[in-house]
């Protein structure tokens, strides 16, 4: 991944060395990445209306605006970016947590500080979207369509007997309809606490399950499934236990 990083101080010659410094932290973590030097604040924001800067080295004292002025502004047309403040003094941390700043660096800045916070970020980001893959269930419906469906968003699967396919429902009360087996999507959700069976042929997202009286489930959208007797006590069980760790 390339990634566009900017860097904005007053003093020409600091900023000039912070962007040297980035470039050679950079390469010691083997990332590529473009790189963006400005001298003030209000440059900066303005470049932020055309650019996507992926990450930030923002100088905290500047002159006119200074960096939380800058960083709030910012923040006003990305909340994706990620900031880092350049200081020379530790008092203003407090102050970047109003931008949800990253962190912050204390002057003089060093290669190997803006390599190890460099480094946690990407690792972070690269964590995160591992997550994220896991929280969708990518699918081809009958016609072939590719759906890619938020686990949040099901209610239930379940394999009908009448046309022996599988049918997956969504909170919308939309249906994607599969030929596939309910034991291969299980396998795809197998790393998610958040389904459980409810018979043989069903599939519950407990996140979803409103109550569950006798052997009916009442979903958060009105609508109902029944589940089997073999798999009740397990599923009120899964079911008790996914609301209290919930709550906590």
């Amino acid at each position: 991944m390339m990634y566009n990083i900017a860097i904005c101080d007053d003093s020409e010659e600091y900023g000039e060395i912070v962007t040297e410094f980035v470039q050679r932290a950079a390469l010691g973590i083997g990332i590529s990445c473009n790189l963006f030097t400005f001298n003030s604040g209000r440059n900066l924001v303005q470049a932020c209306e055309g650019n996507n800067f992926d990450i930030i080295f923002l100088d905290m004292e500047m002159p006119e605006q200074n960096g939380i002025e800058t960083g709030l502004l910012i923040r006003e047309i990305s909340s994706e970016a990620v900031i880092f403040y350049i200081t020379s003094h530790k008092e203003y941390a407090y102050d970047s947590y109003k931008v949800k700043a990253r962190d912050y660096l204390l002057k003089p800045v060093t290669v190997s500080a803006l390599e190890k916070v460099l480094l946690e970020h990407i690792e972070d980001k690269e964590k995160k979207e591992k997550k994220e893959e896991v929280m969708l269930l990518d699918v081809k419906d009958i016609n072939g369509v590719l759906h890619r469906i938020p686990l949040h968003e099901i209610t239930h699967v379940l394999r009908k007997k009448e046309d022996r396919k599988l049918h997956i429902y969504r909170l919308s009360k939309e249906e994607i309809i599969l030929v596939q087996t309910l034991d291969s999507i299980e396998k795809k959700l197998m790393y998610s606490s958040i389904f459980a069976r409810a018979g043989k042929s069903c599939l519950v997202n407990l996140d979803n399950v409103r109550t569950i009286n006798k052997n009916v489930i009442h979903f958060s959208n009105d609508v109902q499934e029944e589940a089997s007797r073999r798999c009740l006590s397990e599923l009120l069980n899964r079911f008790k236990i996914r609301k209290l760790a919930v709550k906590m």
